[in-house]
């Protein structure tokens, strides 16, 4: 699940719809500031996090990550990770809901 590499079509798209009714519902958090305080709180279920963000978040954010033992999984790019939650580019996003994250986590089970 942690690979670098983007989702298939058909599973961002399952994943994506989980996304947005997580943010419908607010339980979750969007954006690199955002996402590491979730994480250092240990309030994150799961991460998701833009193949093109900065190296700088992506070593940050992916080593909270680990350390705080949060499954992470790769997006495709960052303006389509923050269109999915109806915002601006986002590098990455905090899952704070454990229904949601387990869905999602299910979801990409299956494929």
């Amino acid at each position: 699940m942690s690979e670098c590499k983007p989702l298939s079509a058909e599973i961002e798209q399952k994943v994506a719809g989980y996304l947005g009714l997580a943010q419908k519902a607010r339980r979750l958090v969007a954006g690199d500031a955002a996402t590491v305080t979730a994480l250092s709180a240990g309030k994150a279920c799961l991460v998701v996090l833009a193949i093109d963000a900065a190296a700088k978040v992506q070593e940050e954010i992916g080593g909270l990550a680990t350390a705080k033992h949060v499954p992470l999984i790769y997006w495709r790019d960052k303006n389509s990770l923050g269109a999915v939650v109806g915002r601006s580019r986002r590098g990455a996003i905090a899952i704070i809901d454990t229904g949601f994250a387990a869905a999602i986590e299910k979801c990409l089970s299956e494929f």
